[in-house]
């Protein structure tokens, strides 16, 4: 029997496992996966790894139910199936929020341990940050787990691409985003090891002491009566815990383990004949996502000058250590726009003293990357031969809303995810500044020397910052897709108190 009993080996089911073995040491602590241990796999380490494993082994490969803001496509949800979660699938990018984001938890939660001031000790906890002689040591860690950098590769267009988003969306270049003041261009900062492999998370926090139990899917946690026992796995076997159930399953499967646990809305729960125990009617509700809009331009002069990867001429060893990536931009909606369209949404109460109104909001992300990245994503069949670059689009505070729901009472199948992307005219307001920030950038004589012209979807006439609105939206919902960040469907206050307890439930987070 354990002590504390973890449902999810992903990120946070690493971390927190390896944590409460370090603050507890006399107690069991028991962590189920339910994919293998992949941690020196070549593919999973190599950072060109990263592009190999969509649709494969190494994901759930999910896709969400037919999405009406994206003319009713239905889109590729990645998911990492493997101990250390997505932390062994993803991009590695290293990116802290705003200060406001986080104070804005702190009020919503009545809790001033979720602001940014309470968080802080954890964001510096974590990392060993790359320059301790001019970092701020009040933002940033020198002896954690996870080893990030910023700034380490320069590339052949690393000057001429800074230069030309500088002009092209009007901002400042700054020297750290991970600062909790993101607004601006600046050095993109990476947990790839500064050696060139990834750090999956259980292997980066070790997981010393603790009992890991692989290809271990859960199919409910056991309840006597609201009080939380353990867990029955997908193929019968039961563990149990003495002082507490940890759910760390994710955004796409927490709420599915709690509502085949009995913890949910009793109508979605009678629909697949599950005895409700705990009434929790927000389970699966708010689930939202980062909508990521994908551009793709061919580059002048490919032949001669290996400017992206894919070349020949792409050689550089440097190169090789982490993904082709090195800035990013960050940047607030137009204020104006975005107030009329949050009360085209109806949303209450838009005064300019609203919280997503505020000027230090990081709305949207730029980041541009010297390879073709997610082509395949967005329909389009784009060689790997150094001809492309990619500028990835993200809209970071989506106020679009949608759900994590049961499609059957079999643990084995995928739930029903709809993030119900571009719902809103808020959103469709920031996707589109995004886009126009990017085609501004191009525009300049520093974008000129580097593009020859978009790359379109079949049909389609290629985009301009002066393009309309109606325009945008179009291509947005032919081609966006998600950049794999849902949040939102156990959340605070609804599902969950301030402490992560489940509100109706004992010995369950």
């Amino acid at each position: 029997m354990a002590d504390f009993l973890i449902l999810g080996g992903g990120l946070t089911g690493c971390v927190l496992a390896t944590r409460l073995k370090e603050e507890n040491p006399s107690a069991h602590v028991t962590l189920l996966e339910a994919g293998p241990n992949e941690h020196e796999n070549p593919v999973v380490l190599d950072p060109m790894g990263t592009f190999q494993m969509h649709n494969s082994r190494y994901e759930y490969n999910y896709a969400t139910v037919p999405q009406k803001g994206y003319d009713g496509r239905q889109v590729y949800n990645a998911g990492g199936k493997q101990l250390s979660g997505s932390s062994a699938v993803n991009f590695a990018m290293w990116t802290r929020g705003s200060v406001s984001d986080y104070d804005l938890w702190a009020e919503l939660a009545g809790d001033e341990r979720w602001s940014y001031d309470g968080m802080l000790p954890y964001f510096r906890k974590t990392e060993t940050h790359h320059d301790p002689k001019t970092a701020d040591p009040e933002q940033h860690g020198f002896e954690g787990p996870i080893l990030t950098t910023a700034g380490a590769r320069i590339y052949p267009l690393t000057d001429t691409m800074h230069t030309a988003f500088l002009k092209g969306t009007g901002l400042p270049a700054i020297t750290d985003a991970n600062s909790g003041h993101p607004i601006g261009v600046a050095p993109y900062t990476e947990n790839w090891h500064p050696k060139g492999y990834r750090q999956p998370a259980g292997r980066a926090y070790g997981l010393k002491g603790v009992e890991v139990v692989t290809n271990a899917q859960v199919h409910r946690i056991i309840l006597d009566g609201n009080v939380a026992k353990g867990a029955e796995l997908v193929d019968g076997r039961t563990f149990t815990a003495r002082r507490e159930v940890i759910v760390c399953c994710g955004a796409i499967r927490t709420p599915q383990v709690l509502l085949l646990s009995g913890i949910g809305p009793a109508e979605e729960l009678a629909r697949h004949g599950i005895k409700q125990l705990v009434d929790s009617p927000d389970v699966g509700l708010n689930f939202h996502d980062h909508i990521a809009m994908c551009q793709f331009f061919n580059i002048k002069n490919p032949d001669n000058l290996g400017l992206v990867a894919g070349s020949p001429l792409w050689n550089d060893p440097s190169y090789l250590l982490g993904i082709p990536a090195d800035i990013v931009i960050t940047d607030t909606a137009p204020p104006k726009e975005l107030k009329a369209a949050m009360i085209a949404d109806g949303e209450p109460n838009v005064t300019d003293s609203h919280p997503h109104l505020q000027t230090n909001r990081g709305h949207l992300e730029l980041l541009p990357i010297y390879a073709p990245t997610e082509a395949p994503l967005t329909n389009l069949n784009i060689p790997f031969d150094g001809t492309c670059i990619t500028v990835g689009q993200l809209n970071l505070l989506p106020t679009s809303r949608g759900s994590v729901t049961l499609e059957s009472s079999d643990p084995s199948a995928a739930p029903l995810i709809d993030p119900n992307y571009f719902a809103t005219e808020a959103d469709r307001v920031v996707v589109r500044q995004a886009m126009r920030h990017t085609m501004r950038s191009f525009e300049t004589p520093e974008g000129q020397t580097i593009i020859e012209g978009e790359i379109t979807p079949e049909g389609a006439t290629a985009l301009t910052s002066t393009s309309s609105d109606a325009e945008l939206d179009a291509r947005i919902k032919k081609t966006a897709a998600t950049w794999f960040h849902p949040a939102g469907s156990a959340a605070m206050g609804k599902v969950v108190d301030a402490d992560l307890r489940v509100i109706g439930a004992e010995k369950l987070r």
